[in-house]
């Protein structure tokens, strides 16, 4: 879906998110978070499938309407300048702020490798990617088996410091990517999925756990995140 959001536009960023109201009276009463997918020209694009009631009425609206959308919310990926190597791993629907980020990395004129993961190739979403490698769960498209299993041949042949992964999708696939560049000296930086209720980290509904030196802390994913770095969760999947 592509929206007209100048404001938003002009100051997102990979990693970011916007936050919807699908319904302007009754329910569902809660907002819908949205990972960005693109943001030119004075519009942004999200990237949803009908899962749900809120989505099903997001699904609805045609061209002309108005929608209330915040944004953008969030803290996004961290491009360092001595990256020269980037690994984008895409989970499922975990593919929208991959795709921005792709754009950006593009821009910069930085090598990325792109690996996307889905059940099966119906739920593939590789349009603005060069080349991606594919896996599915029942071999359907490209590879069949889990994304950690690209990664894990990628991060053999990348070099400490000037590489890094970024990552969204499911948290059981976050924390086996985390392990996976982590086992290998590799920077990590992932994307976190919750339910969320406000999304700007009022109600505390969306927490996850982090280190605290020796102890365990909690910070919120709308606010604090969604992107961490991977040696910061507390993974309990």
């Amino acid at each position: 879906m592509k929206l007209s959001a100048p404001d938003i536009a002009a100051l997102a960023k990979p990693g970011q998110f916007v936050s919807l109201q699908v319904n302007e009276r009754g329910m569902p009463l809660l907002r819908r978070p949205m990972g960005v997918l693109s943001a030119k020209n004075g519009f942004i694009e999200i990237l949803f499938k009908t899962a749900g009631k809120g989505t099903e009425l997001l699904s609805r609206k045609t061209a002309g309407e108005s929608i209330s959308v915040l944004g953008p919310l969030g803290n996004g990926f961290t491009v360092n300048e001595r990256l020269k190597h980037a690994v984008l791993i895409a989970g499922g629907y975990g593919v929208s702020p991959i795709a921005f980020l792709h754009e950006k990395l593009k821009s910069l004129r930085i090598k990325t490798t792109v690996i996307i993961g889905a059940k099966n190739k119906k739920l593939v979403f590789k349009e603005g990617f060069n080349l991606p490698e594919i896996t599915t769960e029942d071999g359907s498209l490209g590879f069949k088996g889990l994304v950690t299993g690209r990664l894990e041949k990628t991060c053999s042949g990348l070099s400490c410091g000037t590489s890094a992964v970024f990552a969204c999708g499911p948290v059981p696939m976050l924390k086996a990517v985390a392990q996976v560049s982590e086992k290998h000296g590799i920077e990590c930086q992932v994307s976190m999925e919750s339910m969320m209720a406000c999304g700007v980290g009022v109600c505390l509904s969306c927490v996850c756990a982090v280190k605290e030196g020796i102890d365990t802390g909690y910070k919120r994913i709308c606010a604090d995140g969604p992107v961490f770095d991977s040696r910061e969760i507390v993974w309990r999947t």
